[in-house]
């Protein structure tokens, strides 16, 4: 049986004050999906898949960053970013580059000193050239905000053994569900009440249950200890 998280609304009163659990593995998700792409506009200009349509082809966008659109509606999630209560105490992200200009962007207007943190588990499933990251020595260039793991590795995405790192090797689903399992155990650990995440579409709904939109925010409150996902909604901001 798959594994999930316990899910529940993130209760908020007029002061921000969160209703959460005093168990460890209980969080206050805040969780965004990364804006719209490059590797979108493309396919969706192309429209893979019918019959009647050319068939897939790769047009090799490595680490695909942001389309214009998705840089315009990023920004203008800031302001309900900010308002986000309970307030975030640690932002970590995926270290692929659509996330990582996403979180810049929207943790502008958060308070001062607020670390954020780059987290190789969040990473997106490789399927596609977009998947496949960069190293930390380029990345930390591109983004001094951001915090990366002394003990990251250059290659942290999936290769699946091969020599190339830019070899376009999917992530089967038993090695995908193993790295979701050590996140939730790893999110658990965090002595942080209130996190933060910055990720793609897959890994925020194994997460938290939600199927966000690009450049959308959710609440969520979530028992990383396991179980089944509880009745409820979540609080959402529709992008603008």
């Amino acid at each position: 049986m798959r594994r999930r998280s316990t899910v529940r609304t993130a209760a908020t009163g007029a002061t921000g004050a969160s209703q959460v659990s005093s168990c460890s593995a209980v969080k206050v998700l805040h969780v965004i999906r990364h804006g719209a792409t490059e590797m979108a506009a493309y396919m969706a200009l192309h429209k893979y898949g019918s019959p009647h349509q050319e068939p897939l082809r790769d047009p090799l966008l490595y680490d695909t960053v942001l389309s214009r659109e998705g840089l315009r509606r990023v920004e203008a999630l800031g302001p309900a970013v900010a308002a986000l209560r309970p307030q975030p105490e640690a932002v970590l992200v995926s270290p692929l580059t659509r996330c990582l200009q996403t979180a810049v962007i929207v943790t502008s207007g958060l308070q001062r000193g607020l670390r954020v943190e780059a987290e190789p588990l969040l990473r997106e499933r490789v399927t596609l050239s977009s998947e496949i990251g960069r190293a930390p020595s380029e990345l930390t260039n591109d983004f001094p905000e951001v915090a990366f793991p002394t003990d990251m590795d250059d290659v942290w995405w999936y290769t699946g053994g091969a020599t190339d790192p830019k070899a376009i090797v999917k992530e089967p689903q038993e090695v995908y569900e193993r790295r979701l399992a050590e996140l939730r155990r790893r999110l658990a650990a965090r002595p942080e009440r209130c996190l933060l995440l910055v990720s793609h579409w897959g890994v925020l709904h194994a997460l938290a249950g939600r199927d966000l939109q690009p450049g959308e925010v959710a609440t969520v409150e979530v028992d990383l200890s396991g179980g089944e996902h509880l009745h409820g909604s979540d609080t959402r901001l529709r992008r603008s």
